[in-house]
């Protein structure tokens, strides 16, 4: 068994040793145990075992609870034989299901004292009908792997709990093992929430791996159709680059986990100390580059103030910090600057109000990428207000480290923290474009906000336009209504009521300008390929290029 114990954990060791009133945690065990998978069916299933000492649950009250729902996918994840018990026997659970929401699971009678719950969960590839976040239960060759929310139901306790997570893959078959975000095969987590749980990746099976360091790489179900490995290498020179940037004592541990994924690929998920990317159509080892720095990113400077700062910044720093580290070119991260800025500043709904996006998150694509976009301009706007206001000394990465300082010292991160810092550097300079940018107002960085060596230039670019009502393909089924005469969709072919699905992110259509849409159409009872460039009317655009005579050392000073 192997044992995670991190630095302020070691430290409340300490403590306990010199003190003999302090109690260790409670010690709650979860056990996983993947069942044989079917490969030609892409079936399996995993069984899951809780014991959980210490529970004072009342009857009538939720106890247990989960997200069955994935935003995307056909159907809901399927849960089955779900019990309950304590030392006095079954617990009777009443399943009140979720509209769209977590169901959650309500005991009969009190539960006392050590609860154990056990239930299977169906892994198998469920279609997609849209985007969404690749976090499902998915089986790939002979491995299953999903994100701790489809697979953990989470329970109703108090307070903090050790937690041993126990792999059992022997029905696997030989050479099997099972891996987390928490580390290889059995782990014991620190005093912690239970709802930790499900920020970690989970994958079982013959896998693959590719360490270097504190960092690795794992896959399941054959080998992608790259080579992962050099991608992974370079991933792992950027996190050590990255952890020295952020002022890491030492550079913590980061995984990142493989999958195949039908549509939306090249995409993922953030979670502990981890990342969860995925492969398929048209992705190669070099276009993970710039996902996975901004994804790395995350595990420094993502914080609960909102997705402003924490997709913002990452969007900001995903190609920098590479590019200081000497890990991609000097027009490698112009292009990645680039692509945001056309994105942002070509974005028809670019002055939605920051607290419209969440709510209207999966409504639109063009809502969707504000965040991302706008919050990268948002902080090249500040550093250039940071370096105007100390002569060029101090940069927005001070600020981030203050941030970083003040998480790991344990202080709540409020917006509010993050305004006093901007007023305490630039006077009221920064709070008027937090405030700004927070209303939905244009976030535009100087020429050299970026770096001495760039300059701004403006380019008249074609506009994202889907040429029919947004609303036709968040439905479903996707029925295309509102085409708008004259526009690409419509001199493409698509009519007014035809049944439509794709198979790619809008977002990254969006941001590329010459990438067509295809689409499947389905009219009169026949199915049909019908692709088109989703743009409109030319509209002026910001972009940066080097400027005359500069020099890549010029340009990171």
């Amino acid at each position: 068994m192997k044992t995670f114990i991190g630095a302020a954990f070691g430290a409340a060791l300490s403590l306990c040793a010199a003190s003999a009133v302090a109690q260790p945690a409670p010690l709650m065990t979860v056990l996983i145990k993947p069942g044989k998978v079917d490969a030609a069916t892409s079936k399996g299933d995993i069984d899951v075992t809780m014991t959980i000492p210490d529970v004072a649950a009342p009857a009538g009250a939720p106890f247990l609870s989960m997200g069955m729902f994935t935003p995307g996918l056909a159907r809901p994840a399927v849960m089955d034989g779900l019990t309950v018990s304590d030392a006095a026997g079954p617990v009777p659970m009443t399943d009140q299901a979720g509209k769209g929401g977590p169901h959650s699971w309500v005991p009969g009678r009190a539960i006392k004292g050590v609860a154990t719950v056990r239930y299977r969960m169906l892994a198998e590839n469920i279609p997609a009908l849209s985007g969404g976040p690749p976090t499902a239960l998915r089986v790939d060759g002979a491995g299953i792997s999903g994100v701790g929310g489809t697979l953990l139901i989470s329970p109703a306790v108090k307070g903090d709990y050790r937690i041993a997570l126990k792999w059992d893959v022997s029905a696997m078959g030989p050479g099997a093992e099972g891996v987390s975000s928490w580390g290889d095969g059995d782990v014991t987590l620190p005093a912690g929430p239970v709802e930790r749980l499900g920020r970690a990746v989970y994958m079982a099976g013959p896998l693959k791996h590719e360490t270097h360091g504190a960092f690795s790489a794992v896959w399941v179900g054959g080998q992608p159709p790259f080579d992962p490995r050099p991608s992974m290498q370079w991933t792992a020179d950027l996190h050590k680059f990255m952890s020295g940037y952020f002022k890491d004592k030492s550079e913590p541990p980061y995984r990142v986990f493989m999958r195949f994924n039908p549509m939306n690929a090249g995409g993922g998920a953030a979670l502990t100390n981890s990342f969860l990317v995925t492969y398929g159509k048209d992705v190669t080892g070099e276009s993970f580059k710039a996902i996975l720095g901004h994804e790395m990113a995350h595990t420094w400077t993502a914080n609960e103030i909102g997705k402003w700062y924490s997709e913002g910044n990452a969007v900001y720093y995903q190609a920098l910090i590479p590019w200081k580290a000497g890990l991609f070119t000097t027009d490698q991260y112009l292009q990645d600057l680039n692509e945001t800025a056309y994105r942002y500043f070509t974005n028809a709904l670019r002055a939605t109000p920051e607290d419209q996006v969440v709510p209207r998150f999966w409504e639109d694509t063009r809502i969707r990428v504000l965040p991302y976009d706008r919050g990268a301009m948002y902080f090249a706007v500040l550093n250039g207000k940071v370096r105007k206001a100390s002569g060029g000394k101090r940069s927005i990465d001070d600020l981030i480290l203050i941030m970083i300082a003040k998480d790991r010292a344990g202080e709540p991160l409020t917006e509010q923290t993050w305004v006093d810092l901007l007023r305490q550097e630039t006077g009221e300079a920064g709070p008027a474009v937090h405030a700004s940018m927070m209303a939905g107002g244009l976030m535009l960085p100087e020429s050299d906000d970026f770096g001495p060596c760039f300059r701004r230039v403006v380019k008249k670019m074609r506009q994202f336009d889907l040429g029919f009502d947004n609303a036709s393909i968040v439905a479903n089924p996707k029925i295309i209504k509102g085409l708008k005469p004259g526009s690409e969709a419509a001199k493409a072919g698509l009519r007014e009521g035809d049944q439509v699905t794709y198979g790619v992110s809008l977002d990254a259509v969006q941001g590329e300008i010459d990438r067509l849409l295809n689409l499947q159409v389905t009219r009169d009872g026949k199915t049909f390929p019908l692709s088109y460039l989703p743009r409109g009317e030319p509209v002026d655009a910001y972009q940066w290029e080097r400027a005359p005579g500069a020099t890549d050392a010029a340009c990171k000073s």
